[in-house]
């Protein structure tokens, strides 16, 4: 089992098949879960590649990672694990797991969520048909703690299909702003790997506005996996992401620059294709995803909502109507937020 970081990764020829990438940090028992749904899959991947980032819990991580080895070896795929000489961060360590996945379609999954039993089944049917798209998404099935109770499907479109040029870039952000099931074509991301976005926690995105331009996004029919809702987000302590996100939450800044980075990515996409999407993806944040991002501060101090307004206003993000709302929501029903929200969801989704 490789341990250490080996630049001879790098080097290696990109095989036809598939490479299950997990960027590890913290929630070791989530973890096992992941690579047991890995395991109870009807179709095995050809390799499961691990990037541990420098957590506390490494030694728990290692060990549960050395039990599932000879598991994996029974079943023909290959184990590599990696564990980071210092925190690199989520975008790095995306972008890290990328570089090192011996074949050609690398589906990301965080540490937490789990692969469906026909996960893979539905995204090789996909890659058979479409060899040269550049990014796929899929449906995803939420839940909280027990995957036998899902609190529903999140579903952005009825069909199977390619998402491109000519059709609204909002989908961008709502096909890849959840990273848990991603494929990426390796052999096409290979030479857009850039550092330049790091600390956004965003680094799905830049390379799905590079697919949008390019190759296009496939979206699958069914869901490949399930994203567990509810646990706080772990960034680690790296240099660009530490000093923005704290672990265990999203702060209104930390929101706010995680947006910055959809917007800096955006402007910079659409100079490069000459493409039109920044318009659009700044509308998709400021209307769609800011019911979102409400919604995650229902019933916090007003202090709290207030910074948010703040940060909000500062991106030229606060200056349609549905965000006002919202805020005033928030800032006058407090916890009994809650309910609009709660509804709202049932109706729309």
């Amino acid at each position: 089992m490789e341990k250490s970081e080996n630049k001879n990764f790098l080097m290696h020829k990109i095989k036809e098949g598939y490479s299950i990438a997990i960027p590890a940090y913290g929630r070791p028992k989530e973890y096992e879960e992941l690579l047991q749904s890995i395991l109870d899959m009807n179709r095995m991947p050809d390799e499961v590649v691990i990037c541990e980032d420098f957590s506390k819990e490494r030694s728990v991580i290692t060990q549960i990672t050395n039990q599932f080895k000879p598991l994996f070896e029974l079943k023909n795929v290959i184990l590599t694990y990696v564990e980071n000489e210092e925190n690199l961060g989520y975008d790095a360590n995306i972008r890290k797991l990328i570089d090192i996945a011996l074949y050609k379609w690398v589906i990301l999954i965080g540490n937490d969520d789990l692969f469906l039993k026909s996960g893979l089944e539905e995204i090789h049917s996909f890659c058979q048909r479409n060899n040269s798209v550049a990014m796929i998404s899929r449906p995803f099935v939420r839940f909280e703690k027990d995957i036998n109770k899902p609190l529903g499907i999140s579903r952005i479109l009825s069909e199977e299909t390619i998402i491109k040029k000519g059709d609204s870039p909002k989908l961008i952000f709502r096909a890849c702003g959840f990273v848990g099931g991603l494929v990426i074509n390796k052999t096409w991301a290979k030479e857009l790997a850039t550092d330049k976005y790091d600390g956004t926690l965003y680094y799905q995105i830049y390379l799905a506005a590079h697919a949008f331009c390019t190759n296009g996004i496939g979206y699958l029919s069914m869901p490949s996996v399930a994203g567990r809702a509810g646990n706080p987000p772990l960034f680690g302590d790296s240099d660009k992401d530490g000093k923005t996100h704290m672990s265990g939450a999203y702060s209104a800044k930390a929101r706010a620059s995680m947006w910055k980075g959809v917007i800096d990515i955006s402007n910079d996409v659409e100079r490069f294709y000459k493409v039109k999407i920044a318009q659009e993806l700044r509308k998709e944040l400021m209307i769609r995803q800011s019911f979102h991002i409400f919604e995650m501060n229902v019933g916090v101090p007003k202090k709290i909502l207030f910074e948010l307004k703040t940060e909000l206003e500062k991106l030229s993000l606060f200056n349609h109507c549905f965000p006002k709302l919202l805020y005033f929501i928030n800032l006058n029903f407090g916890k009994n937020a809650y309910y609009f929200y709660y509804f709202a969801r049932k109706i729309f989704q």
